[in-house]
């Protein structure tokens, strides 16, 4: 009985959903077309028919009692839909007003109505994709395929956004379907590649829509689902909680509520607070007007969450070339990137240590072990964090070491004679580039000036990538750590992998190594599949599939000239290093048995 209901209850979320979608879908119509593609008027009728079903259909179920409990009429409802109705009838008055007293300023006053409407189904219908949500995941064997299903949901939604008009500048084509999915997968991915020009080939709607999928697809929109949940009162069921501890690498079920919390006030202030520091430091376009102050905080805005979100796309058709050279913009950009890559996790605890620390830095304690378990558990840097940090300083000496050298050592081939300003420039473009290559994907200098061992060390600190729980992609640097602490243990001869006084499982090995396979393996296929299609250098085509994968956005320049088989090939790799490829076999194994009643004789195999 409970099964019937629920499957009903689903399909009335679902025509819910498609009816404020279809909403939607023609404001986006109406204003998204230089040309009318149907009469305004017409297009309006059709709108408020579709809430008037949505709002009867709200009315007649309003005291129904099922077990998702998500179809009662609550005050968001009623907030949202009495918003609608004033939209819609202020709309008509001001048009009957305007039909009567022509020339008065009634019609844009109607307009401004029309736009309350239409933000009020918008906002609705995010409301009623989190009940979806909400029911989905309660029905779903393997909750765990909600992630993956998010950002196929995000780029269904992105792709046709930056189809339309409003899309491009005046006069410009649109994009074709392939350019769209690509860009939407790249936006959503957080990857950076690029097959059209963010700077000149998109309108400030277009960019603002790559922006918002930045956003979305660098925290998750089934974080941002659950934030709204909870400030519309909610509460998130088991299956959500487990559903976004697989999300946020195995976090504790206790603390899932306050941490997505955490995520994403920090995610918001931080990315505020760099837009700001960001707003002065953009240079005014050559020959034309000056940036005005909304200009330049949209722009700074987009870096700001471009950087945060380890995703690499740019305002400027170079990059950030033409800043190669200005400190304040490096070092702002810098902060984003590392403070994004490292984790939030990390952030957790760093900010839970020194609260800690703080609020007892007075406090006299006789007996250390009184405090011995709190001190042990709140007043210290984790094993993980410490790990990250160790790793982060590490990865980026050696990748100022092993990208700076090679540039440096053409300054002294001949017939170049090097200078002092020389070096220096090659240092900061490889201390910008170390930094950068962890799937943030700027560039501050041109990638055809990179010397082939500069090339080989991007490749390595790209397969790497960033931390867990962040927003950037890669193998992860854990990752990396495991498996190195795991060599060493083996060549001292240790039964088991340490770090700092810590034992680290075999589970977490074998995962380390599953990991690195299955991501050296996507990185193996793209790169075969690249090498079939694309004409080229082995070692550009390698580049392409290893940024793709590790959604770093560098690129040596052969991503525009892809074909459409290419282009589908990195859509593929950019989405799976995304959502990681042990990832998503884990999800679609969810549930099924982990160990066996018994256990198989033992013989061992050579090594070496």
């Amino acid at each position: 009985m409970m099964a019937r209901e629920a499957e009903a209850d689903l399909r009335v979320l679902l025509w819910r959903v498609l009816a404020l979608a279809a909403v939607v879908a023609l404001a986006v119509i109406e204003f998204g077309f230089r040309t009318s593609v149907l009469p305004a008027w017409l297009n309006h009728i059709f709108q408020i028919a579709l809430l008037a079903l949505y709002a009867a259909d709200v009315w007649r179920r309003r005291d129904e009692r099922h077990p998702l409990r998500e179809a009662r009429l609550r005050w968001d409802d009623w907030l949202l839909l009495s918003l609608s109705s004033i939209g819609a009838l202020g709309n008509l008055l001001l048009l009957t007003l305007a039909a009567i007293w022509p020339g008065q300023g009634f019609s844009n006053a109607a307009y401004d109505f029309w736009w309350l409407f239409e933000a009020a189904v918008a906002f609705t219908l995010i409301t009623e994709l989190w009940r979806l949500n909400v029911a989905l995941s309660r029905r779903f064997y393997r909750p765990g395929l909600l992630f993956p299903l998010s950002f196929l949901t995000l780029i269904a939604i992105g792709t046709p956004l930056l189809m339309i008009e409003m899309a491009v500048p005046d006069g410009a084509p649109t994009l074709s379907f392939i350019d769209a999915l690509f860009t939407a997968t790249s936006a959503v991915c957080v990857t950076g590649l690029i097959v059209v020009d963010t700077a000149k080939d998109l309108s400030p709607f277009g960019q603002t829509v790559i922006g918002v999928l930045i956003q979305l697809g660098g925290l998750g929109i089934i974080i941002f689902g659950s934030v709204l949940a909870m400030l519309l009162g909610a509460r998130l069921s088991l299956r959500q909680n487990m559903t976004l501890s697989q999300m946020l690498n195995d976090q504790p079920l206790r603390r899932i509520t306050a941490f997505v919390r955490f995520i994403v006030l920090s995610t918001l202030v931080i990315e505020f607070i760099g837009a700001l520091l960001l707003m002065p430091l953009w240079n005014d376009p050559p020959g034309g007007p000056p940036l005005s102050f909304s200009q330049r905080f949209g722009v700074s805005l987009f870096h700001s969450v471009s950087a945060f979100c380890n995703a690499g796309f740019a305002l400027q058709t170079e990059s950030l070339v033409g800043y190669r050279h200005h400190v304040l913009v490096h070092t702002v950009l810098f902060g984003l990137i590392v403070i994004g890559g490292i984790g939030f996790p990390v952030l957790d605890n760093i900010l839970r240590t020194i609260t800690w620390r703080w609020r007892h830095r007075r406090k006299v304690r006789p007996d250390w072990r009184q405090d011995a378990d709190k001190r042990l558990s709140e007043g210290r840097l984790s094993l993980h964090t410490k790990l990250v940090l160790a790793t982060t300083v590490a990865l980026y000496l050696f990748g100022l070491v092993a990208i700076g050298a090679p540039q440096i050592k053409r300054h002294f081939e001949p017939p170049h004679r090097a200078v002092a300003g020389d070096v220096f420039g090659s240092l900061a473009d490889a201390h910008f580039m170390s930094i950068t290559a962890r799937t943030a994907g700027f560039n501050t200098m041109p990638m055809e000036e990179l010397a082939p061992g500069s090339r080989f060390a991007l490749m390595t600190l790209m397969m790497i990538g960033a931390s867990p729980g962040g927003t950037g992609g890669g193998m992860k640097t854990i990752t990396l750590a495991v498996l190195l602490l795991t060599v060493a243990a083996t060549l001292r001869n240790r039964r088991y992998t340490e770090a700092r006084g810590r034992q680290i499982s075999d589970e977490l090995v074998r995962k380390a190594a599953t990991i690195a396979v299955s991501f050296l393996a996507l990185i193996g296929i793209a790169t075969l599949l690249l090498s079939i299609s694309e004409s080229g250098p082995f070692e550009v085509i390698m580049f392409e599939a290893v940024s793709a994968a590790s959604t770093t956005g560098l690129s040596l320049g052969i991503t525009p000239a892809l074909t459409v088989f290419g282009k589908i090939v990195i859509i593929l790799t950019m989405f799976l290093g995304r959502v990681g490829p042990l990832g998503l076999l884990a999800s679609l194994m969810f549930g099924r048995r982990a160990s066996l009643p018994y256990s198989y004789p033992r013989e061992d195999v050579l090594m070496g």
